[in-house]
């Protein structure tokens, strides 16, 4: 329940966070983050990463490990739902920075095979079904503090949690109408866990006007059997507006011991779009 509790915390932060997005419109071109009044910043982002899974193999798949590669053309029309945000509420040298990642993917593949059956009798359809799934949540809420802020560009040391939530699932099932087979199976791994976090995020510039500059973020952290890390650096440009952002992003969890889900890496490029006022 505590876990269920932090990812609705996150994703009510997610939604206030856009809330104040979509109020920014009148955000001023040079907006001084760190006049000492409150500011805040948000962004809203697409990242199509490559996943990789790895989970233990029950007896029936052939047992051991197995870490698929899910690219970005095998699972986009999989997607069921997904929302990427993140965002900062600052004051001075101080600032609550959170990131929400969220992506849910199913499909259910069905396929008829025709076997031959002996003295010429008519062929007997096999059918197989299947029901799988992906669905990873991750929400990252850490302070932070600004120890560099200069012609060469901005440093804060943050620190915070991360909660991770993961699930496959794969289920399966053989028929053969008109006959009684009726065969079937499936595993259900699962994680779920809230570790501490510490690192650094900020942006170098790039031009003497400001308008171009490279953001980038850097955290680890671990728990009682779980380590994480998340990092991305990217190129960002300033217009009156607000500012577009490209760069590339990876973001891999890890459980230790005997358990059936031991890892989670995301890893891709991303785009999106922040505001400031």
């Amino acid at each position: 329940m505590q876990h269920v509790r932090f990812l609705k915390l996150g994703v009510a932060t997610a939604i206030l966070g856009l809330a104040g997005f979509a109020s920014g419109s009148a955000a001023a071109e040079d907006v001084n983050m760190w006049d000492g009044q409150w500011h805040a910043d948000a962004a809203v982002y697409g990242w199509v990463p490559f996943i990789y899974p790895t989970v233990k193999l029950p007896a029936a798949a052939g047992g051991g490990t197995d870490t698929p590669e899910i690219q970005p053309s095998q699972y986009i029309k999989y997607i069921k739902g997904g929302a990427l945000f993140d965002g900062s509420v600052r004051k001075g040298d101080w600032s609550i920075w959170t990131d929400l990642v969220y992506l849910n993917l199913q499909a259910s593949p069905s396929r008829t095979r025709e076997i031959g059956l002996p003295g010429g009798l008519p062929t007997l359809p096999v059918i197989f079904n299947a029901e799988s799934g992906l669905r990873v949540a991750v929400w990252t809420l850490a302070p932070s503090y600004t120890v560099m802020n200069n012609d060469l560009g901005t440093l804060d040391i943050l620190a915070g949690i991360r909660y991770v939530s993961a699930r496959v699932n794969f289920a399966y099932d053989f028929t053969a109408p008109p006959t009684r087979l009726n065969r079937g199976g499936g595993f259900w791994p699962q994680l779920d866990s809230t570790d501490g976090i510490v690192g650094v995020k900020g942006a170098l510039r790039l031009s003497s006007d400001g308008k171009w500059y490279l953001p980038y973020e850097a955290d680890g952290g671990a728990g009682t059997s779980t380590w994480n890390w998340n990092a991305f650096l990217g190129v960002g440009y300033h217009f009156h507006w607000g500012d577009l952002l490209l760069g590339g992003r990876n973001l891999t969890w890890h459980r230790t011991g005997d358990v059936a889900f031991e890892n989670v890496r995301m890893t891709g490029p991303f785009f999106g779009a922040a505001m400031r006022w």
